[in-house]
């Protein structure tokens, strides 16, 4: 498997990364908006801890404009998107020039929520976006093993973000189900051990979630 080859992969597995979580960020943020500004300004506070974020906001306001809206915090969902962005321009011949399209115009809408004094329909139409993104990439990309590579950078950001919010098990299960169907349908290598370990912890309730991300987090390593 030559370098390029590799390169190409990164790209198209970090494109399905960077757009789920642009999206759990998105639902985070419109769950959160209303109590974090009107009820419990400690709110963000949580939201942090479980999902590893510095907690280097002076107030409320200052997280959910921050969190949403500011370049400059590389944890922000706007550069999420940004990143998403980049990694779909690279591949844009792989994925399709119509389904590149649907980044670029939730990236324009972000834009838009960020000048905007009430963003969360800006946001909701990111989120629609994303929506049309995977629709497009199933109708516009023949190649099998190209929509699983992005379908796997989704799956393993989706159950990372589950194991950090402590999700049911029921939903871990159904993730690395369709974790475990999907990656032998591409060319990224993977710890097989790992995801093997990964499905029989979340089938185990005595096995400590710490101890599955740990293992989810081995499943398919940096290889560049």
């Amino acid at each position: 498997m030559g370098t390029a080859t590799l390169g190409k992969l990164d790209s198209l597995y970090w494109l399905g990364r960077y757009i789920e979580r642009v999206y759990q960020s998105i639902n985070m943020y419109k769950s959160t908006y209303d109590r974090l500004i009107d009820q419990d300004a400690e709110l963000y506070k949580g939201e942090c801890e479980k999902m590893g974020i510095p907690d280097n906001f002076t107030s409320a306001q200052d997280f959910a404009w921050k969190i949403a809206f500011d370049t400059d915090n590389p944890l922000s969902i706007i550069s999420n998107l940004y990143r998403a962005y980049d990694n779909a321009m690279v591949m844009r011949d792989e994925i399709s020039s119509e389904t590149l399209a649907y980044v670029h115009l939730a990236l324009a809408e972000i834009k838009r929520g960020k000048k905007s004094e009430a963003p969360l329909m800006e946001l909701q139409n990111v989120e629609d976006l994303i929506f049309a993104f995977w629709g497009c990439l199933d109708d516009k990309v023949d190649n099998e093993s190209v929509r699983n590579t992005v379908k796997i950078g989704k799956r393993v950001e989706r159950l990372d973000i589950l194991l950090r919010r402590d999700a049911d098990r029921e939903d871990l299960q159904r993730e690395v189900s369709r974790l475990v169907a999907r990656i032998d349908t591409t060319c990224l290598p993977y710890n097989r051990k790992a995801l093997l370990y990964a499905a029989a912890m979340v089938e185990d309730d005595s096995s400590d979630y710490e101890d599955i991300k740990k293992m989810v987090w081995d499943i398919v390593p940096p290889f560049l």
